[in-house]
Order: C-alpha cells, then sequence, then structure tokens
C-alpha cells in the first residue's frame, strides 16, 4: 500500500472512520468529512501536505492543525545536497 495512487473520487473514510483506500494521489480526489472521525475533537490531526519535485529542486510546504495549535512549514533541498528546513510562525 505504500505506493498505491487512489485515482478514483470517493469519500475518504469508511463509515467506521477508518480510511476507505489508503494512498496518495495527484490531484484531490478523495472527499473529507470531519464529522466522519471517529475520535474526541482534540486528538484530530489535520495537515496538507504538498511538494514540488524535479532532477535538481525539491520543495515541500506543510500547513497543519493540531487542534490546539496551527502550524505551518517548509522545506527545500537543491541540487547541491545541502538541505534546508524553514519553520513559518503562524
Amino acid at each position: 500500500m505504500r505506493n498505491h495512487e487512489v485515482t478514483r473520487r470517493q469519500a475518504l473514510l469508511k463509515e467506521d472512520g477508518s480510511l476507505r483506500e489508503p494512498g496518495w494521489s495527484r490531484q484531490l480526489v478523495q472527499r473529507y468529512d470531519r464529522s466522519q472521525i471517529k475520535a474526541p475533537k482534540f486528538r484530530i490531526k489535520e495537515w496538507d501536505y504538498y511538494l514540488v519535485l524535479n532532477e535538481e529542486f525539491a520543495g515541500a510546504f506543510t500547513i497543519s492543525d493540531d487542534g490546539y495549535i496551527g502550524l505551518p512549514a517548509t522545506s527545500e533541498e537543491g541540487n547541491t545536497g545541502q538541505r534546508r528546513r524553514r519553520r513559518l510562525s503562524s
């Protein structure tokens, strides 16, 4: 399942709150409904992760909501192999 590409439009979660089809997608195909999560609101952790990648550059951008704190962060790596991470204030 680790490298499974999800291509079908569908709900993200099953009736019991578990993932319908674990994997990744090139675009938004899974519908997310927070009310389907079977956990207390303070335990819900949500984040968006975006990656831009080619032979010479990799850049990632993450936005997280941990219920009590929000945290944006970026990470870039150029073709020199030097890695830079930057945490942005929320």
